[in-house]
């Protein structure tokens, strides 16, 4: 009780210190005359700051759904898993709406809906939190998220003048701040009963749309470089069209991104069974593995960018990377008979999804015509909430109906073989549509 009395003090602090960085970030860029400070651009800051602020709020919410369903409102794991695959399936169709928003008439607009739809969603919620109002606040929420998601992803990549991996790799980042923060405020509120908790939630989704308010209009979306993917309707210019080749390229990467996610996700559901009832493992020390998943993955950014930084041009070599660390993980784990040995797994799958993760977004952003850079980035949104629907519920009937543990890391392993595989063809794919593309120029420009 007494540490959640100094929750206004850790509140009002992380919020200066957000607001004083941005500040800099804009003085430093009026001082130089340009929107660029010596890291990042002025507006990639804003997409970053507006990202950890979003997220911590939401981690106010998803790591208690399961067991505040089942624990207070005493439904059964079954019908709770079943609340959380639709909102997963939700989160999917509006991360693609979201998209398309984006793509249509602006990035703002698309993100402005969003923002609206979730601050109302979590003071439904704050409010509304008994059976059965919870499931459908619930699910409004997860579909402002959707919303949401995709329009700051698309925007990361817009907002840096090179696009590709720095600026979602800033996402990323941003995105395990608020991992890291959120769960630690929510549990200094947690005494008080899951009703502060989201009310806790709600206040985080005010400060992050009153962010957004502030500063997200300050974003140059009519930019040269901005504009030129977004609003062709408005000028007159006809949206570009993907080539066949690079609409298979486009599918190989998202099948790719499920393959690498299904196992991944074994690890917050049935990979957690398997440590704490057959290994021994207790809760405590299996919630501690994502502790060190959060600060590995903001703490590892010193180490890893100048590693990245020679594979910047080589993004599928970062997959491959990202694919054998993962299966050196599950290595270990399979052979793990103590909590070292998953302590160790652990540090491998950080390290796989710190090359994998970022990797894909960026390789979708090249493969997007004019026009489509928000509907792709809606797409590899809703792949990774697809994969998050899907691998507890496979996972589960894999273990259950065909020979337990064993059958499960059985799977897993030809699921990251089957991701090498659609690695390689997709990029192939990709080379060849970008010779394509690139001889078409060349006999465009002989004809001018």
């Amino acid at each position: 009780m007494r540490n959640a009395k100094l929750f206004p003090v850790f509140l009002l602090f992380f919020v200066w210190k957000l607001c004083d960085m941005l500040v800099q970030v804009d003085l430093t860029s009026r001082k130089e005359g340009k929107n660029v400070t010596k890291f990042l651009p002025r507006d990639l800051w804003i997409v970053i700051v507006g990202m950890v602020l979003l997220y911590t709020g939401l981690s106010f919410i998803w790591p208690f759904n399961m067991v505040y369903m089942t624990g207070e409102l005493g439904m059964s794991g079954t019908d709770a898993s079943l609340v959380l695959l639709v909102n997963s399936f939700v989160g999917i169709i509006s991360s693609i709406i979201g998209g398309l928003i984006f793509d249509r008439f602006s990035g703002y607009i698309s993100l402005w809906i969003g923002t609206i739809i979730l601050v109302l969603a979590t003071l439904s919620l704050s409010l509304f939190h008994g059976y059965p109002t919870f499931i459908w606040n619930l699910w409004l929420v997860g579909f402002a998220m959707g919303m949401v998601f995709s329009g700051l992803y698309a925007a990361a990549g817009l907002t840096h003048p090179t696009g590709g991996r720095t600026g979602f790799n800033a996402i990323y980042v941003a995105q395990n701040i608020g991992v890291a923060v959120g769960p630690f405020l929510a549990g200094l509120l947690s005494g008080f009963g899951m009703g502060k908790v989201y009310l806790g939630a709600f206040l985080f989704a005010v400060f992050y749309a009153l962010f957004f308010f502030i500063f997200f209009r300050k974003i140059d979306w009519k930019s040269d470089h901005i504009g030129s993917e977004t609003k062709h309707r408005k000028r007159g210019m006809k949206r570009a069209r993907p080539t066949l080749i690079g609409l298979f390229s486009m599918i190989l990467l998202l099948a790719t991104y499920l393959f690498c996610q299904l196992p991944h996700v074994q690890w917050q559901s049935n990979l957690s069974t398997y440590m704490t009832s057959d290994v021994g493992i207790s809760t405590a020390e299996y919630g501690k593995l994502w502790s060190l998943n959060g600060a590995l993955i903001v703490l590892g950014q010193f180490v890893l960018i100048p590693i990245v930084a020679r594979f910047k041009r080589h993004l599928h070599a970062q997959i491959f990377i990202g694919i054998l660390l993962f299966a050196l993980s599950f290595i270990i784990a399979m052979n793990a008979t103590v909590y070292s040995g998953f302590v160790l797994g652990m540090i491998f799958l950080t390290l796989g999804e710190m090359f994998a993760w970022p990797a894909i977004p960026t390789i979708a952003y090249a493969l997007a015509p004019k026009g489509s850079a928000g509907l792709y980035q809606g797409l590899v949104n809703g792949m990774a909430t697809a994969a998050r629907m899907l691998a507890p519920f496979l996972g589960a009937v894999v273990v259950e109906k065909f020979g337990g543990i064993t059958a499960l890391f059985v799977g897993i392993f030809i699921l990251l073989g089957l991701a090498v595989l659609s690695t390689i063809l997709q990029r192939n794919l990709q080379l060849r549509d970008e010779r394509s593309r690139a001889l078409k120029g060349e006999e465009l420009s002989e004809n001018l």
